[in-house]
């Protein structure tokens, strides 16, 4: 699946936006709590590989 290069950088645009949304936010969030940087990355690491483990599973197969 190709897509146009207006599309590519379009949707890379979007993609850099919400990384350093999420950036900030994760700023604003260990600012005005007790957690340290490594329990947080370590908590959201977890959560991100249970969220593409389920995706995973919920996919439907494979055609042979």
């Amino acid at each position: 699946m190709h897509g146009s290069p207006i599309r590519i950088a379009v949707l890379t645009a979007l993609t850099m936006v919400a990384f350093a949304g999420n950036s900030l936010l994760c700023r604003v969030a260990l600012r005005h709590t007790a957690i340290d940087a490594a329990s947080f990355t370590t908590i959201r690491l977890i959560a991100g590989a249970l969220v593409l483990w389920l995706l995973l599973r919920l996919r439907p197969a494979a055609l042979p």
